[in-house]
C-alpha cells in the first residue's frame, strides 16, 4: 500500500507544462474576477457595507499565522525525512511554496519535495514526507468538517466528507509508518496532528473573518464546514493555488450550510485577495532581510 501511494504521489508531483500552466492560470483568474463582479452586483452590496475590521485582522493576525503553520508544516514533513531545518529555512520554503500554487510554477508539493531533496534526502522519501502532512490535514478537516456540515444539516455530503477524511487519515498513517524515523516518533505524529489541527482552525478564522467583511453573521460549524473546500483544493494540481476551484466549491457549499451562493463567491475571492497581500509583503520582507544577511 506505501508502494502504491509512493507510485500514486510521484505522478501528482509531476508539474503540467509551463504553457498549459500559464493559460489555466489565465482562464481560472478570468473566471474569478466575473464571477466576484456578478457576486458582487447580485448581492447588491456597496463599499460603504463593507467592515474593515475583519480585514485589518484577517492580513494582521489570520494570514501571519497562516505563514508560520505553512512553515511548520514544511519542518514536520523535514523531520519525516529524518532532517532538522531551522525557522529561516521552514519560512523561506513557506514563502516560496505559497507564492508556486499562485504562479505557473510547480506547485506547492513540488517546492517542498525539491527543497528536501536539495537538503540531502532521496526523492522517493521526499515525496512521501512531503506528502504525510498534506494527507493529516485532509484527514482532520474531512473528519471536523464533515461533522459540522452534518450539524447544519447535509446529512449525506457530511458522510462523503468524512469517508474521504477517514481515507486520507489511513494513507497519512501508513505513509507516516513507512517514511517517520522509529526514535521520536510518536512526538512527531503529535506534532503533525496540531499543526494541521491550527490549520483547519485558521481556515475556518480566516473564512469567518472574510464573511464577518461583508456584513453577514456566521457561526463557528459553518465556518469550519466552508474549510472543507480549501482542503478538497489540495488534491486538485491541475489548476495553480486551486484558483478558481476553491472559490466555486465555497460558493457551492455555502447554500447548504445556510449561507448565500454569491456571499460564498465573495468571501472566497476577499480571503485570497487578503493573503495574497500578506504573501507579497513577506515576500518582499523576506528577500530584503536574505539581502543584508549576504
Amino acid at each position: 500500500m506505501p508502494t502504491a501511494l509512493r507510485r500514486l504521489l510521484d505522478q501528482r508531483a509531476q508539474p503540467l507544462p509551463p504553457t498549459l500552466r500559464t493559460v489555466l492560470l489565465a482562464v481560472s483568474a478570468a473566471g474569478v474576477v466575473v464571477a466576484s463582479v456578478w457576486a458582487w452586483q447580485s448581492s447588491g452590496l456597496s463599499a460603504d457595507d463593507i467592515e474593515w475590521l475583519p480585514i485589518l485582522v484577517a492580513f494582521g493576525v489570520a494570514a501571519p499565522a497562516s505563514l508560520v503553520l505553512k512553515a511548520l508544516e514544511f519542518r514536520v514533513a523535514a523531520q519525516v525525512a529524518g532532517q532538522q531545518p531551522g525557522p529561516r529555512r521552514s519560512l523561506e520554503v513557506a514563502v516560496v511554496s505559497s507564492a508556486a500554487n499562485l504562479l505557473p510554477l510547480p506547485g506547492s508539493l513540488i517546492v517542498t519535495v525539491q527543497s528536501l531533496s536539495a537538503d540531502g534526502t532521496t526523492y522517493g522519501r521526499a515525496i512521501a514526507a512531503s506528502a504525510v502532512p498534506g494527507l493529516a490535514w485532509l484527514g482532520i478537516t474531512g473528519l471536523v468538517g464533515g461533522a459540522a456540515i452534518g450539524i447544519e444539516g447535509t446529512l449525506w455530503l457530511a458522510v462523503v466528507v468524512v469517508v474521504v477524511g477517514l481515507g486520507a487519515a489511513v494513507a497519512a498513517a501508513l505513509l507516516f509508518r513507512s517514511t517517520a524515523p522509529s526514535e521520536g516518533r510518536a512526538g512527531l505524529a503529535a506534532a503533525i496532528i496540531a499543526v494541521e489541527a491550527g490549520w483547519l482552525g485558521i481556515s475556518a478564522l480566516r473564512l469567518g473573518l472574510a464573511v464577518s467583511a461583508l456584513g453577514v453573521s456566521i457561526e463557528p460549524t459553518q465556518a469550519v464546514a466552508l474549510s472543507v473546500a480549501g482542503a478538497l483544493t489540495v488534491a486538485i494540481g491541475f489548476f495553480p493555488g486551486g484558483l478558481g476551484v476553491r472559490e466555486a466549491l465555497i460558493a457551492a457549499l455555502s447554500p447548504l450550510i445556510g449561507l448565500p451562493f454569491d456571499t460564498g463567491i465573495l468571501l472566497g475571492t476577499l480571503d485570497r485577495v487578503v493573503w495574497l497581500a500578506f504573501l507579497a509583503l513577506a515576500a518582499l520582507v523576506l528577500s530584503v532581510s536574505s539581502r543584508r544577511i549576504s
